[in-house]
């Protein structure tokens, strides 16, 4: 019995094929679409986790503005939880391109390194080539970054940055011909690191051996912390664990620079008396007979060769001149000039006597500024970095995956939602039609559980088959596809898609629990009934009036296609509901794709022509104070209208959060709106700022839940902290901004406003890359962004993501062409005697399909107009939902969404319509008829 009752589970399976085949392909393109894009943002993780770990990427990096030393490293590599360290040398350079010069940073690697050792780190990937293996030789990175002309074979002549130096002072060669085409870990994107040479951008990197270096000093110190490789690279546990182990090699790296600092500081007061007692000497000696002078000469030209020697040994470290080195300048200075009077010792009249002592107190006096500003020398500054810090990069690309993942949360599950509902009418619509089946078995003895199994194997079957083969399909696909949108911005190229088990199970159990419920439900409802009446056809719905045929006036102009249209789509409620509800949840798709598209891309605009309206921002050099700054501002032609400011990072606190917020402090707060707009979140009308509180952000606002009136605690980098009231909450796009007046500000913390930036507007007309460059030669700045390029980090990660809206808007016109058609085809099997009642009655083919057809175009049209509010709603819940703290995306829904979104689906409803015409034209009219029998 159980035998013949699975065989006709298996003929049902086969004689409803194409009803089969419907469901598996829902079901398919529901988990698939689910699945594929729930697994992107794990995919772009482990992805880049096993790229950092296959290459060896650094877990911090420490700096000094002295440099580091080889005693440095061992200090380092003394500290617990350190498995390896190593330092490195770099070296800002010119290499002339496109008949300019443009900046190129050398950097070395350590070849002697073999590939277990502990102490290598960001090892160099080889696309084309080899490394480096003798003088002369260096490797570049691919094009993502570099000039198109870098080729293999190529040779590449570079020049000193600073043209009162000799390159060949700092490398054993300038000209080294291109043997291999490399991507470096610690450089995955666009960025590269800032620069105060050139135009203030340096364009690509090149590595070289590290023998080719000359230089006493490394720039940087790679270290590797043991015990967090297996953890995800980009969460707050790998990023907590690093920073805690590090400390202790950061405090001996710290105790290791600053010994050597005191170290140096001495030796250069050693070198300051030994030139004021050579001086001291010489004084003795004026009032000598010469040729008594003339005795001492050697002795005190060696003291001054030896002097500078050690200085030009010492000198060439770090990226900046200290208080300190510049002492030794002096220093030395005062023996040159020394040296300069005892080389003219064949003149022994009156007016070299007179030239002896005048240019003798130009020496102390030289001695005396070095004496002075040794006296002002603090310790050097030391950086930490981790990968977050290191490289913009790094925290660009977990952004990017995180944005993906937002998404994920909820236009996946909206989706599944949508394709579930066609599987759930589908099923309903099986049982309704397999009554007569089910009551030849109750008649034959068949149990109530044994006759719902058939139907549970028929919809579980089309389910597990249709979400393990769609999950599977979409877990290999669609990573692949939306991450092709950022190989354009990462050098990590191909993406790991391994088939991941808590999706897809997650998926298909989803799945099969909602169509087996429902056949179980529909299929129990059914078994109430006794197998007399099961067996007995259900007599066709009355067509009932509707409410629109009250009104006379108005019915009696309806056609009689028109009448009966309207008529039968009430008539069958439940499917027109259905219809309405499938086609309103597919355009409410797509009008959020459309919708996600605008709303991610028009952050840039409104950012960046909106909100921030100057056209860059120096950096200032604060070993000068504000008058002096102000005063190199204002005698830069080119410059039409500057302020400066403070810009540093605070810790914002508030309802027991904590968020880091940029503290913006103008000099002078009337000026502002030439340069930062702040329109209020509410009615964008124009906030003031002064001494009544702060004006914060927008998201900032949301994420504290602060209002205008209440307190927010600001606390710096040296732990003092203060609450300020907040009197506007500003829109804003991009990160967290805090205005404070500078009264306000001083009251507050009790301190001076540090301005360390100015906001300035170009006259128009202004050649922007030829003025960073000579406004980068001024001692007073030590950097300019322009606005487009603040933009251009924006534009490349809102051009990644459309990518991924492309595939949600492709996913949703493919489901809502499988609604529509399962739909339409539905319809079209309930009706099959009343059409082919229809063509018996004479009907043409044409009039066949208006009799049936304008039910879907109206359905549609109607589908459609329910479905732009819903559209509108889920936009916002989506763009909501998507942002990252630091974001926020432009919560207005383009009007071009909602007529693409209806658009769309009126074409996909045609185009259904065209494929249902061959279906009618098919109907067995005969058959049809008898089906009864």
């Amino acid at each position: 019995m159980k035998t013949a009752f699975l065989k006709d589970t298996i003929r049902e399976i086969r004689g409803n094929f194409g009803r089969f085949l419907s469901i598996l392909l829902i079901v398919s393109l529901g988990c698939g679409f689910f699945s594929g894009v729930k697994a992107t943002q794990p995919d772009m993780v482990e992805t880049a986790a096993d790229y950092f770990q296959k290459y060896k990427l650094m877990d911090l990096m420490f700096t000094s503005e002295i440099g580091v030393r080889s005693a440095d490293v061992e200090a380092v590599k003394t500290a617990d939880h350190i498995k390896g360290a190593h330092a490195a040398y770099s070296k800002e350079v010119f290499y002339r391109y496109d008949n300019k010069n443009i900046v190129l940073k050398c950097i070395s690697f350590n070849s002697a390194l073999p590939d277990d050792s502990p102490n290598l780190m960001n090892k160099l990937n080889v696309i084309e080539g080899r490394l480096p293996e003798k003088d002369g030789e260096c490797a570049v990175e691919v094009k993502l970054s570099s000039p198109s002309t870098f080729k293999l074979g190529e040779k590449l002549t570079f020049s000193e940055t600073d043209d009162t130096k000799d390159l060949l002072d700092t490398l054993e060669n300038d000209t080294f011909e291109i043997v291999g085409i490399v991507t470096s870990p610690m450089y995955i994107g666009y960025e590269r690191d800032p620069t105060t040479e050139g135009d203030g951008t340096i364009v690509s990197n090149v590595f070289l051996r590290e023998e080719e270096f000359i230089t006493p000093y490394y720039t940087e110190l790679f270290v590797d912390i043991d015990g967090v490789d297996e953890l995800d690279p980009f969460s707050d546990e790998y990023k907590n664990k690093v920073n805690k182990f590090g400390e202790e090699a950061y405090s001996a790296f710290e105790n290791s620079v600053n010994k050597r600092y005191s170290d140096l500081k001495k030796q250069a007061e050693e070198r300051i008396a030994s030139a004021k007692t050579t001086a001291d000497t010489l004084n003795q000696y004026v009032d000598m007979d010469y040729s008594i002078l003339s005795e001492e000469l050697p002795k005190i030209q060696k003291t001054a060769a030896k002097t500078r020697k050690i200085y030009e040994a010492e000198v060439a470290q770090g990226k900046r001149a200290y208080l300190e080195k510049a002492a030794m300048l002096k220093a030395e200075k005062a023996l040159m000039i020394v040296q300069e009077l005892m080389s003219d010792n064949g003149d022994n009249s009156g007016v070299a006597h007179k030239k002896y002592l005048s240019q003798l107190d130009s020496a102390y006096k030289e001695i005396s500024d070095a004496e002075a500003q040794l006296a002002e020398v603090s310790e050097p500054a030391i950086y930490r970095f981790d990968r977050f810090t290191a490289s913009n990069d790094y925290a660009q690309f977990k952004g990017d995956s995180n944005k993906i993942d937002l998404i994920s949360r909820v236009f996946p599950v909206f989706f599944v939602l949508v394709a579930s509902l066609v599987c759930l009418t589908n099923m309903s619509r099986l049982i309704e039609e397999q009554r007569g089946n089910m009551g030849i078995y109750k008649a034959l003895g068949y149990s109530r559980k044994t006759i719902l199994g058939k139907y549970l194997v028929y919809s579980g079957l089309a389910a597990i088959i249709g979400g393990v083969f769609g999950s599977a399909l979409g877990l290999l696909l669609l990573p692949n596809s939306i991450y092709d949108g950022y190989k354009l911005l990462y050098n990590i190229q191909k993406l790991n898609t391994p088939l991941r088990p808590e999706f897809l199970l997650g998926s298909v159990g989803v799945s099969v629990i909602c169509i087996c419920g429902v056949t179980a439900f529909t299929c129990l409802r059914e078994l109430q009934a006794v197998p007399g009446s099961l067996m007995r056809p259900r007599p066709p719905k009355e067509g009932r009036r509707v409410l629109i045929e009250n009104n006379p006036k108005i019915w009696g102009k309806f056609s009689f296609m028109s009448k009966v249209t309207t008529r039968n789509m009430l008539r069958y409620k439940r499917r027109f509901f259905m219809t309405l509800a499938g086609v309103a949840g597919c355009t409410a798709l797509i009008i959020t794709g459309f919708g996600l598209k605008h709303s991610i891309g028009s952050v840039v605009d409104k950012q960046f022509r909106d909100v921030f309206v100057y056209d860059g921002i120096a950096v200032m050099n604060n070993r000068y104070n504000y008058d002096e700054n102000k005063r190199e501002l204002e005698n830069v032609g080119e410059i039409s209208v500057h302020m400066q400011a403070m810009l540093t990072e605070f810790e914002a606190f508030h309802s027991g959060q904590v968020y880091t917020a940029n503290v913006c402090v103008p000099d002078l707060p009337a000026q502002l709106e030439n340069f930062i707009k702040l329109r209020s979140a509410d009615d964008l009308s124009e906030i003031a700022l002064d001494d009544s509180g702060a004006v914060i952000t927008e998201k900032l606002a949301k994420l504290l839940d602060i209002n205008v009136g209440d307190s927010i605690t600001l606390k710096n980098s040296e732990g003092q902290s203060a609450d300020i009231s907040v009197s506007g909450i500003c829109r804003n796009y991009a990160f967290h901004y805090i205005f404070v007046a500078p009264e306000l500000y001083q009251n507050s913390f009790d301190k001076e406003v540090l301005h360390n930036i100015a906001f300035v507007d170009l006259k128009p007309g202004t050649d922007f890359d030829a003025f960073r460059y000579t406004f980068l030669r001024s001692d007073h700045f030590y950097g300019l962004t322009y606005k487009e390029d603040q933009s251009e980090g924006y534009l490349n990660s809102a051009d990644s993501l459309n990518t991924v809206v492309a595939v949600l808007i492709f996913s949703a016109g493919l489901l809502a062409v499988v609604v529509l058609y399962n739909l339409a085809e539905i319809n079209i099997n309930e009706r099959k005697r009343e059409i082919a009642t229809v063509k018996v009655l004479g009907f043409f083919d044409r009039e066949t399909d208006d009799y049936i057809l304008r039910e879907n175009i109206i359905s549609a049209l109607l589908g459609v107009i329910i479905g732009m509010p819903l559209g509108r709603l889920l936009h916002y819940f989506v763009t909501v939902t998507a942002e990252v703290d630091l974001l926020m995306f432009n919560r207005e829904l383009a009007p071009s969404a909602l007529l693409y979104g209806g658009v769309i689906t009126l074409i996909f409803a045609l185009a259904v319509n065209v494929a249902l015409h061959f279906v009618l034209t098919k109907v067995d009219m005969v058959g049809s008829l008898k089906a009864v029998e």
